[in-house]
């Protein structure tokens, strides 16, 4: 225990001066860390802390405490904790007990330079002690009060928001819409466009927590929120965002400055939707796009648009259903083999550009007597016709492509 016995006379000293000092310190911090942008009733609270911290010192240091043993008082906690649950920096917090410390050191250092003596230097020496000490001491104490209010504040709040949302998209037909946005903190009667965003499971976990809010920052910016979207985790690794939107949106844009931003996530968006109906179909179709995208595994593109994809994504989970479809339509080409790949990304390449050999060669980066061979071969001797309606093929060509799953039959 640390003995700062010579400083209880400084203590005793002090008494009579509390009262004169604790109104200087509240004044001093009511100028220096103004309360007016937090809340009017903060500054009560501030005063009873400020109030009993000085007191605090006071005794401790006139009845020999050993400062590394004190206990913040009732009223410093309480503060703490309001603002923690308001989202107040604890860097205020801490900046104020600074400047408190500063004041109490200097008036406790007056009194020990008004009593002439050789020990003078001494006993500054023993208060700089004591005040490094008790000041450590109570930052500890304190930034622990206020990250454990604020972790229980925060994720109270987010198991209310997580209940408000699943009311939501459950159709809960009871849902107070107004009370619903002001316990989200989002407006609900827009236009919005729901996007599921996650991490792959290589990506360490502060990284993957990291690219999720970047990603959301430039989704933010781009659709011109302002902050004003809605984000809630769905898991260590997966965040679902609804962002209020205007007029059209433009997917491909949204996909290139994702891309631009080079962050390892993906991205699926819902369908833009209106009011409470749009917010929960938009959600559904972001989730389904997910869901494809998933399927896909590893050649899925980055950037999946519900719309673009839908009939695949509503399209029956059963996989031995679609194994049949698949078998049905393309036969030997459904073989979960290399060159089966090859030669159906060819063939789906070659039904976009409208069966043309030389521009399906420009778009695979091959010459076109390539091509021609590989079509010769879908067609010769798988016997796929691709000169007539060929919207089956490239149906069947999309589940492959969509439900890789498909190709692990043996035919």
């Amino acid at each position: 225990m640390a003995s700062y016995g010579s400083l209880v006379w400084v203590g005793q000293a002090l008494g009579p001066r509390v009262g004169a000092i604790t109104e200087e310190l509240i004044r001093v911090t009511e100028e220096l860390i103004s309360v007016r942008d937090l809340a009017f009733d903060l500054a009560e609270l501030r005063a009873a802390s400020i109030a009993e911290n000085v007191s605090l010192v006071q005794y401790v240091l006139a009845s020999n405490i050993d400062p590394a043993t004190v206990v913040p008082p009732a009223a410093a906690a309480a503060y703490a904790q309001r603002l923690a649950r308001r989202g107040v920096p604890l860097t205020v917090l801490l900046r104020a007990y600074g400047l408190g410390q500063y004041r109490l050191l200097d008036a406790a250092i007056g009194v020990v330079l008004a009593v002439p003596g050789r020990d003078q230097a001494v006993r500054v020496a023993e208060l700089l002690e004591f005040a490094g000490t008790y000041l450590d001491r109570l930052n500890s104490s304190m930034g622990r009060i206020y990250e454990a209010e604020r972790d229980r504040w925060l994720s109270s709040r987010q198991a209310a928001r997580q209940q408000w949302i699943a009311r939501l998209l459950d159709g809960d037909e009871d849902v107070d819409v107004a009370t619903a946005e002001t316990a989200l903190g989002y407006r609900l009667e827009q236009r919005h466009l729901a996007a599921e965003v996650w991490a792959a499971p290589s990506t360490p976990g502060p990284d993957a927590v990291r690219a999720l809010e970047q990603a959301r920052e430039v989704l933010s910016v781009r659709l011109g929120a302002g902050g004003a979207e809605l984000a809630s985790a769905t898991g260590a690794r997966d965040l679902r965002l609804w962002l209020p939107v205007g007029g059209t949106v433009d997917i491909d844009e949204l996909a290139a400055a994702l891309g631009a931003a080079e962050l390892p996530v993906r991205v699926a968006f819902g369908p833009p939707g209106d009011g409470v109906a749009g917010f929960r179909r938009s959600a559904r179709g972001a989730g389904r796009a997910k869901a494809l995208a998933v399927s896909a595994g590893a050649d899925a593109p980055p950037v999946v648009d519900f719309d673009t994809v839908a009939p695949f994504a509503l399209l029956t989970e059963d996989a031995d259903e679609l194994a049949g479809v698949v078998e049905r339509l393309l036969g030997p080409l459904a073989r979960d083999t290399t060159k089966m790949a090859l030669l159906r990304h060819t063939l789906d390449v070659f039904l976009a550009e409208s069966n043309s050999y030389s521009r399906t060669a420009r778009v695979l980066g091959v010459h076109r007597n390539t091509v021609q061979y590989r079509i010769q071969q879908v067609t010769g001797r798988y016997g796929l016709a691709v000169d007539t309606d060929t919207f089956d093929i490239r149906f069947a060509l999309g589940v492959c492509r969509w439900y890789p799953r498909v190709l692990t039959r043996t035919f």
